[in-house]
């Protein structure tokens, strides 16, 4: 269990991702009323909205050696963006994005986040923990998922349970109601395009089964400490929220609500562009009106010449996507993360 760092640590290894406010809040108006309830969220990333900087109150990352953790538009749940997490074996380290939120020892913890792997083969390890750190103690680990061949499993009164088969490049949303002083949980999973939960768990003991056991931090990394994974993830739309009732961003088919040629609208034409941008920007302008035939032709004339082929790309696998086509969408995406089959 030695993988995770100690947040004590976390001043060592702050990088900050973007600029903008990392206040979740603002602090409470002289003129507010002294009675005035909290706000019920603890934590809310879209990371798409510039609430992204690091510290003691919000997260750090950790990305050492070859490993990283970065904003990313190549998949995203809802916006443009979601964070990748890559993780190198053998590299001696490991990265990790850890947050940090007000410790609850009473009342419900609500957990949402939409989680895409490359690779389910590969290890990773999502869990919530409080001031004992990542362990299955009194005060530790609450809330764990794993991977394991292929396999997304949580840990239950320490022993670690199989939940689903995860599938490559799609989205899985997850919801857990977690109640602190009873130590337990329920869980829904949802795969992207289908409504009802591939997985519905009520009353499950939490990691430890251990009641009471408080909860202060979050933490998504790769293996534990074998240094052997090789995992590329992206996580999306994080809420910890302390009321049940709290409306929660929807997890609805097609999973990607939003397309790279939508979110990052080209400049107009420049008569004086390379021709390369100039098609690019005809596609784009096409993809937008979703003439989908004319955009795949366009993007492919511009990718003969482009120098930016990741974003060409991307585009056409959304224009893959969108025509059902989901082979070549998958081939398109592999041609940047890499292949998925057997060699």
């Amino acid at each position: 269990m030695g993988r995770w760092r100690h947040p004590r640590l976390f001043g060592m290894f702050l990088l900050t991702l973007l600029a903008g406010s990392a206040a979740l809040a603002g602090p409470a108006s002289r003129e507010a009323p002294a009675a005035a309830k909290p706000s019920p969220i603890l934590v809310s990333y879209s990371f798409d909205d510039g609430k992204t900087d690091t510290g003691p109150d919000t997260f750090s990352v950790f990305r050492n050696a070859r490993g990283n953790v970065q904003l990313s538009n190549a998949f995203r749940a809802s916006g443009y963006q979601s964070v990748e997490i890559r993780d190198v074996a053998g590299d001696g380290d490991f990265p990790e994005l850890q947050g940090y939120f007000p410790e609850r020892r009473d009342g419900w913890l609500v957990i949402h986040f939409a989680l895409l792997v490359i690779d389910p083969q590969e290890e990773l390890n999502i869990a919530l923990a409080g001031p004992g750190w990542f362990n299955l103690n009194e005060n530790g680990i609450s809330f764990w998922l794993s991977t394991r061949d292929g396999d997304l499993l949580h840990t239950t009164d320490s022993i670690p349970k199989r939940l689903l088969r995860l599938k490559p490049f799609t989205w899985y949303g997850i919801d857990a109601d977690y109640d602190v002083v009873r130590g337990r949980y329920n869980l829904e999973i949802y795969e992207e395009g289908i409504e009802k939960p591939a997985v519905s768990l009520k009353d499950v003991p939490n990691a430890g089964a251990h009641p009471g056991s408080a909860v202060s931090m979050f933490s998504f990394i790769g293996d534990k400490g074998e240094d052997r994974s090789n995992v590329v993830y992206y996580v999306d739309d994080l809420v910890l929220a302390t009321d049940r009732a709290i409306a929660l961003p929807p997890f609805v088919a097609p999973g990607r609500r939003r397309f790279l040629a939508d979110a990052q609208p080209s400049s107009p034409e420049r008569p004086e562009a390379p021709l390369a941008v100039r098609l690019e920007r005809q596609g784009d302008e096409a993809f937008r009106k979703r003439d989908l035939r004319e955009a795949q032709r366009l993007y492919e004339e511009s990718l003969k010449t482009s120098k930016e082929k990741a974003a060409l790309l991307l585009k056409l696998s959304d224009v893959a996507f969108l025509l059902g086509d989901l082979a070549s969408e998958k081939a398109l995406r592999e041609k940047i993360f890499g292949s998925l089959d057997p060699r």
